[in-house]
């Protein structure tokens, strides 16, 4: 089941992922005192995709009756 999940997630949001956790270690070398480009293009990416998905998660619960 887990592999069917990953297949789901585009790969542009999977390197989002990996962005943001790259720059919790510490290890990016364009990181300044005001910021990061590349984290704040992954997060903004991440919440894109997030509202995405809970905008056509809740689209398809709400056609549903019990």
């Amino acid at each position: 089941m887990g592999e069917d999940l990953l297949s789901r997630i585009p790969f542009y949001v999977e390197q989002a992922s990996y962005c943001v956790t790259f720059h919790d270690r510490n290890l990016c070398t364009r990181c300044t005192d005001s910021g990061c480009p590349r984290l704040d293009e992954a997060a903004a990416l991440l919440a894109d995709y997030r509202e995405q998905r809970s905008t056509r998660y809740q689209t398809s619960r709400k056609g549903r009756t019990r």
